[in-house]
């Protein structure tokens, strides 16, 4: 039977098959959920694998247990996936996060580009949304939130298959050989566009256009799209 909840697990906290729990996940284990001895939980260490345990005593507040099986790569999709999304206002950017990490992505790179009513998140609170995501989603790798980038400075720095939605491109993803082992990382712009010069900058960069449909797309509407799309087509 598979655990009903899911916790962070520092990896420095595995130590053969033992297990702890940090003051906060013990917490929200023992306050929160009313974990006791004997209950089988899951754990997540961030970086690539999920344990279930057994919780074998509660001490000063603080959660020790054992590990039953270890999972590599728990949640985790076959190929890397990226998300490059323009910054919007803060509501909508954080569904965002929160859907982007359900839906597999493991590097987010926000965008600050020409038509961005907002330039500008709140780093911290931005990471919390994705863990909390990444928990409440049983991924065993948590996704890496990168600061702001302009155009130019992200397509520099990312490597693989880079992907954009563009209104008026012939091709939709289903139309694109997307077989691949490499990163394919998708580029979703604000609601005003890409200015012709970030256009140009992405042609010349080689980055891969498509299609959404013929109608005009909120920026968390399009990312759903794409990466359930995605989803479909790699795994």
């Amino acid at each position: 039977m598979i655990p009903d909840y899911a916790f962070y697990v520092n990896p420095e906290k595995i130590i053969g098959d033992s297990f702890s729990l940090d003051k906060d996940e013990s917490k929200h284990a023992i306050q929160v959920l009313q974990k006791k001895v004997g209950d089988k939980i899951c754990l997540l260490n961030g970086i690539g694998t999920g344990y279930h345990v057994v919780i074998d005593s509660i001490e000063n507040n603080q959660v020790f247990g054992s590990i039953k099986e270890t999972i590599p790569e728990l949640g985790e999709n076959r190929v890397s996936l990226g998300l490059a999304p323009a910054l919007i206002k803060r509501d909508r950017f954080e569904l965002i996060l929160e859907k982007a990490t359900e839906l597999g992505v493991n590097d987010i790179y926000p965008l600050a580009l020409d038509r961005c009513v907002k330039k500008t998140m709140n780093y911290d609170r931005s990471v919390k949304i994705v863990t909390a995501a990444s928990k409440q989603c049983r991924r065993s790798r948590f996704p890496t939130l990168h600061e702001p980038l302009n155009m130019e400075s992200f397509l520099e720095m990312r490597n693989g298959k880079i992907l954009s939605g563009l209104m008026g491109t012939h091709k939709s993803l289903t139309q694109l050989n997307l077989v691949s082992e490499r990163p394919i990382t998708v580029i979703i712009g604000p609601e005003g566009d890409f200015t012709k010069k970030e256009i140009e900058i992405m042609k010349e960069k080689g980055v891969i256009f498509f299609h959404l449909g013929e109608r005009r797309l909120r920026a968390e509407t399009a990312v759903l799209n794409s990466l359930s799309i995605l989803n479909e087509l790699i795994n």
